[in-house]
């Protein structure tokens, strides 16, 4: 392309869509200063088709101008597309209508197509350039995107750099025309169509960031600090006359080395088959208890230390994580730099993301909503009626198993064991799992695990045939149609109680992420629509966090709770879904 072809104007832009309007898609890529939105330049904006393309100088235009791309109901596709959103929506702000555009993504359309059959085909990853060389066979020099960093104006970039960013935009054409047919042979469209609408909700969550105090943060940090020494020199007292001492009155025992602890413990009359925490309580041991207290105390300090609060940006004062919007088989999100997924519930962590006066967090879960989707797709009637009747569940199969009255005041031990079954059954746990999850023997987990599947039929039919059905196709997949391929795993030589497991879990914690992407995706839309001052802020897994101002936090509470019981009704059809919300300060409310 020649320099003087760059369009500037809103004209050229009105011209280049009339050219391909005729298209049944249109690909866009940006190329920027850096990778950091709130940093960094956004230089152009690249659009078209696989033979179309042009490039817009992104300085000289305004939101108007680029407005009409993402009008009609056209499709846009981008790779990596979050990455996109963000430069752009940080650029032009909301004017540009990112939130109620129709968006499709290569890399999402990719990693749905090869979820668990990596193996049937040469894989060099996910990236533009293994793609458009796989599909395309069109050899991309990514190299030639160093020349964009550090630059503030188009007019320091070379032909290359321009011919570089025309073809980005041909390969992701290409691209999608190749995965479109594929994704409709695998009937993957629904979900495909799903996962590009919440690229713009995970890139929110990047781009807005989620406030923490740091000076709490620290003082917590301290404090923890102090506690694990104090957790330290009390493990130590335990050890001391099977241990060598150091020069501090404490042993020289690594504390988070699973062996030289088992052998240490042993030597204690304690042979354990690990040192998981369940494990360690159950036996009752003074020395395994205290281990416990230590690794927590450590866990805390190594995991939030400064290393976490090293990811606050210098500009915003707030922290910018890196969410992967299918981080897991089953397509639950990931998140990274730093992990606010993890953030311990019911902890003094949680307090420290704290809004100012002025504002509000919002937090919001569906209420079991795994153990409802077991309901809906198992039928079973006492699992549909306990739910129906707004009843605790855990409590009333605690009670049919052990025939004793229970409730989280009365036995409320033998609710405990009821929710490990529940819970650990949406993961595919079988009874050497739930051995460890309670601390008991094999046999008497096996004994419970019959006793559940008596008392309950049709969840042990749904399972079993999900299992068996997973095996015999190949492939398990959720109720919007999310597939899981048994392919690499069979091709790894992996033992059939593991694809049984995965054949088990996989439908249930894949609708349920299927139905929370849909949730956010309703929910960006919804604050821009009605003109809330909302957005979010974190989500984690089934829970969503949202920033409002004050004055807007009632309505985007009940816009919040609409759209998570909206999208919940889409995948769970036989039981109502339940949102618990609530307004607060801070996470912790």
């Amino acid at each position: 392309m020649s320099r003087n072809q760059i369009v500037r104007d809103a004209a050229g832009i009105k011209d280049f869509l009339a050219k391909v309007s005729n298209a049944p898609f249109l690909a866009l890529d940006t190329e920027t200063s850096g990778l950091d939105p709130h940093q960094d330049t956004l230089l152009l904006i690249q659009f078209g088709t696989a033979d179309e393309q042009v490039l817009v100088d992104a300085q000289a235009v305004d939101a108007q101008a680029l407005t009409p791309i993402f009008e009609h109901d056209r499709v846009v596709v981008m790779h990596n597309a979050s990455f996109d959103l963000k430069m752009l929506e940080n650029h032009y702000g909301p004017l540009l209508g990112l939130a109620q555009a129709n968006i499709a993504d290569t890399l999402a359309g990719e990693q749905l197509l090869r979820n668990g059959r990596k193996s049937d085909v040469v894989m060099q990853g996910f990236s533009l350039k293994a793609l458009a060389e796989r599909y395309a066979g069109m050899e991309l020099d990514k190299s030639v995107r160093q020349g964009f960093y550090g630059i503030e104006s188009i007019d320091d970039l070379s032909d290359s750099e321009l011919f570089y960013a025309e073809r980005d935009v041909e390969a992701t054409w290409k691209i999608f025309a190749e995965q479109l047919p594929e994704l409709r042979k695998e009937g993957l469209l629904r979900i495909a169509g799903l996962e590009g609408q919440a690229q713009y909700a995970f890139a929110e969550l990047e781009l807005k960031g989620c406030p923490v105090d740091v000076d709490s943060w620290r003082a917590l940090m301290s404090d923890a600090q102090t506690q694990r020494g104090e957790a330290r020199r009390a493990l130590d007292t335990h050890f001391w006359d099977v241990a060598d001492r150091d020069l501090f009155g404490g042993t020289t025992l690594n504390y988070n080395d699973d062996e030289q602890v088992m052998d240490a413990l042993a030597r204690l009359g304690l042979r354990l088959p690990n040192t998981r925490k369940e494990v360690l309580l159950a036996t009752g041991h003074p020395a395994a208890s205290a281990l416990v207290n230590y690794r927590e105390h450590q866990k805390l300090v190594s995991t939030y230390g400064e290393g976490f609060l090293a990811h606050v940006h210098g500009k915003t004062g707030r922290l910018h994580p890196r969410f992967r919007a299918s981080g897991a088989i089953t397509g639950r999100a990931s998140c990274s730099e730093p992990n606010l997924q993890n953030i311990p519930a019911q902890s003094q962590f949680r307090a420290c993301f704290r809004v100012p006066p002025e504002r509000r967090l919002i937090t919001a879960d569906y209420v079991g909503a795994e153990l409802r989707i077991i309901a809906d797709q198992s039928g079973e009637p006492f699992f549909l009626k306990a739910i129906a009747q707004g009843q605790d569940l855990h409590a009333l199969v605690a009670t049919r198993l052990f025939g004793r009255k229970v409730s989280k005041t009365e036995n409320p031990e033998l609710r405990a064991r009821a929710k490990a079954i529940n819970f650990g059954l949406a993961y595919g746990m079988g009874s050497g799992g739930l051995a460890e999850q309670l601390g008991c023997r094999l046999h008497e987990a096996e004994q419970l695990l019959m006793a559940y599947f008596k008392a309950f039929p049709k969840v042990k039919a749904f399972l079993e045939t999900s299992a068996e059905e997973g095996l015999r196709r190949g492939y398990v997949s959720t109720v919007g149609g999310r597939k899981y391929w048994l392919t690499d795993m069979r091709r790894e030589g992996r033992d059939e109680g593991s694809l049984r497991r995965v054949a088990k879990n996989m439908p249930i914690q894949g609708t349920n992420a299927d139905m929370i992407k849909l949730a956010m995706s309703r929910i960006v839309r919804r604050f821009r629509a009605s003109a809330i001052d909302a957005f979010l802020v974190n989500m984690v897994h089934d829970e969503l966090v949202v920033e409002s101002a004050a004055q807007d936090a009632d309505k985007a509470l009940r816009a919040v709770e609409q759209e998570m019981m909206s999208a919940g009704a889409e995948f769970v059809k036989q039981v109502p879904m339940a949102v618990e919300a609530a307004i607060g300060e801070s996470w912790e409310h």
